[in-house]
């Protein structure tokens, strides 16, 4: 029974749809937690701020604490001469080997011959020494002798030159060589008395000699108490001992004198940053091109603001965070940003950024602001402080997930419940349709008993007022089913004074045209005599199906013997009788089986011709039987279905037999007294009617 449109959602996906609703609540607690992360954020941003101005405005006008002597009295931008190294952070090995030194193009310079030979310049500080790094590219590299002889020039080869000012005045010049790879210790050459020179021993620079694959590479160290305001490296490269030397570097190559300006930090700089070590932030000074002049690591911060906590908090930080807080950043863009955070700041103005650490899930925040002059003119240094962002990201996200486990957990609750609700009131609606889809029975009969109508709620009332339709059915269709008897029994008595009226005028001299009207007068009666009885069968059958008794008995004889009396009945047509071998046994009433019978041939009989074969077929099962009539004649209506109702009927004309279509309800009547039903089919090959009764095995 379709009671409408199957399509579409159902109440109870429409509920728990409207139920996700509650999902709101997290994405608006999603939107609180990042306007609050974001004034976090801007908080952070501005206090390292102030505090990187307040440590700036300490270092105002401190020249000499930022640089070394000499370097301090220059305001120059600095020149391609200029050598500025960076802090290092270990102190290197002195083995000519470069994987422990900083890759920053602002402590490197790089020179270039004509032939492809090159130098490559790396400088840094540390403890209060200079470190350098010469990786030269030779296509012939040259060991000299003069460990033996070091003034005959005979035996020259690949020299390092270091040129620097004296603090006593005046220029020192130290070089390197080697006879060999290994360590190397500095010499210089002394003039004497009359003009005699001299080759001495410089203990304090020391240095060590690599063979390259393309040429060799000498890393060297020398005291920064030794180098005045300039300083400056030369490489003597020769293709053979004794030869005509190619120099290459930042000295004069004829006078061999330091015209470049070492611009490093001043020894005592670190120690002042010292007071300002906060844990988790680091400090770095450095100069307007950007060359580190100090910088203090970040002292550890406490576990508590740097431990993840859990899965949900990465997943929530994830969610949040988007592409507003960088996840990775490679080292190129890190030194890209910081020459950019330099040169604002060297412009003079200061500035923020977020950057992410070099190790996961975390961030960086950085603020520049540059050391002014003491007329605030003249910019002499960027100062920049680097901050973990764990401390305010932690504190976002220890507020964030518990808003978030509260707000998810109420809107799983709230699901819940939904689905608990819907599928209760789809159940309550399922059982008050079937209950809709049942009310009618086979037997034409209405049920008026609900469910639902004890519930306060609008199902309730809503099955109370089927409850009162169907009630107020059941009562006319209750009228309509003992109207024919009704009508039956009020008509009877009419006609029979009619019909005695006609028996007495017949015995009275009547004209021929009044014998012509009795007749038709009592043709008339007698045909409202057969419709009375036709009505009055149904509620005979009924009142005897209701005092029937049920007795056992073997359904093959019963038919067998009915089937030869519609032989003898109905000798215009030809009875077939199929049934098993053996004894059928039913438990009910024969009387009753024989007046379906009836029913049946006499319905075989009307859609039939003279001369068609009738068949009544008995079939046997463990269940039951199923008793089949079989008559050729017209097919049946689309209408089938309905053959077996009280007061329908399907003939297209009309014979001398009152019909009213209840015939068949009466079989379908006595089927249901034993259990069964009754169906009506067309032949496979259209070529007449089956209806067939099934019957139970056994019944109550």
């Amino acid at each position: 029974m379709n009671l409408g449109p199957t399509s579409g959602l159902r109440l109870r996906t429409k509920l728990l749809l409207l139920a996700l609703t509650t999902l709101t609540l997290p994405w608006a607690g999603c939107q609180y937690a990042k306007e609050m992360e974001s004034v976090l954020r801007a908080n952070e941003q501005q206090s390292l701020l102030a505090v990187a101005s307040t440590i700036a405005a300490s270092l105002q006008g401190r020249r000499e604490l930022l640089y070394r002597t000499g370097a301090a009295k220059q305001s120059r931008t600095a020149g391609p001469l200029d050598i500025e190294p960076i802090v290092m952070t270990a102190t290197p090995v002195l083995d000519g080997i470069a994987d422990e030194w900083p890759s920053d193009s602002r402590n490197t310079k790089v020179l270039e011959k004509s032939d492809g030979d090159s130098l490559r310049l790396l400088t840094t500080t540390r403890d209060r020494w200079l470190y350098g790094l010469a990786i030269v590219r030779d296509n012939k590299l040259v060991f000299d002798r003069s460990d033996v002889t070091p003034l005959d020039s005979a035996t020259l080869g690949d020299r390092l030159w270091l040129a620097f000012d004296d603090p006593r005045g005046g220029q020192q010049r130290v070089f390197l060589s080697a006879s060999g790879p290994g360590a190397l210790r500095g010499r210089r050459i002394e003039t004497r008395e009359y003009g005699r020179e001299e080759v001495v021993d410089e203990l304090r620079v020391e240095g060590a000699w690599r063979v390259l694959r393309d040429g060799y590479a000498i890393e060297f160290r020398i005291p920064l108490s030794m180098i005045g305001q300039h300083f400056g490296v030369l490489i003597d490269d020769r293709d053979r001992r004794g030869g005509v030397r190619s120099s290459l570097g930042t000295l004069d190559p004829a006078e061999l004198t330091a015209t470049g300006l070492l611009i490093a930090a001043s020894p005592d700089l670190s120690d002042r940053l010292q007071q300002f070590a906060q844990p988790g932030v680091e400090l770095q000074v450095a100069s307007r091109t950007g060359a580190t002049l100090a910088r203090l690591e970040a002292p550890a911060l406490p576990q508590d603001y740097t431990a993840m906590r859990g899965l949900l908090p990465r997943l929530y930080r994830r969610f949040l965070d988007g592409d507003r807080i960088p996840r990775r950043t490679s080292d190129a863009e890190r030194e890209r940003l910081s020459r950019e955070l330099v040169a604002t700041a060297s412009a003079g103005k200061a500035t923020t950024a977020l950057t992410a650490g070099r190790y996961e899930n975390r961030v960086i925040v950085t603020a520049a602001v540059p050391i002014f002059d003491n007329d605030r003119q003249q910019v002499i240094g960027v100062l920049q402080l680097a901050q973990t962002a764990d401390r305010w990201l932690t504190l976002r996200d220890r507020a964030l997930t518990r808003l978030l486990n509260l707000t998810l957990l109420a809107t799983g609750l709230a699901v819940l419940a939904t689905f608990w609700f819907a599928g209760r009131l789809a159940l309550r609606i399922a059982r008050l349709r079937a209950a809709s889809e049942s009310a009618l029975t086979r037997e034409g009969r209405l049920a008026v008993d609900l469910p639902e109508t004890n519930a306060p709620d609008e199902l309730g009332d809503l099955s109370r007022s089927f409850d009162a339709l169907l009630r107020r059915l059941n009562g006319y269709t209750g009228y309509l089913r003992t109207l024919a008897g009704k009508l039956a029994h009020e008509i009877r008595t009419p006609l029979t004074i009619v019909r005695s009226s006609l028996d007495n005028l017949e015995h009275e001299p009547l004209s021929a045209d009044a014998t012509t009207y009795v007749a038709r007068a009592r043709h008339g009666a007698e045909r409202l005599n057969g419709i009375l009885l036709a009505m009055g069968a149904a509620t005979r059958v009924e009142e005897a199906i209701a005092n029937s008794e049920r007795v056992e008995f073997d359904l093959g004889d019963v038919v067998r013997s009915a089937v030869d009396a519609y032989a003898s009945a109905f000798s215009a047509r030809r009875f077939t009788l199929e049934q098993p071998d053996g004894s059928c046994r039913l438990r009910g009433s024969p009387d009753l089986i024989v007046q379906m019978l009836d029913k049946l041939i006499d319905n075989a009989v009307d859609f039939s011709a003279n001369g068609d074969t009738i068949i009544v077929r008995l079939l046997a099962d463990p269940t039951g039987a199923r008793l089949e009539v079989e008559n050729p004649g017209p097919l049946l209506p689309d209408t089938r279905d309905s053959l077996f109702e009280s007061l329908w009927q399907s003939r297209q004309g009309t014979d001398a037999r009152p019909h009213f279509g209840l015939g068949l309800y009466i079989v379908r009547l006595i089927a249901d007294f034993h259990g069964g039903y009754a169906r009506a089919a067309n032949l496979p090959d259209h070529s007449g009617v089956r209806l067939s009764v099934t019957l139970a095995r056994t019944s109550d």
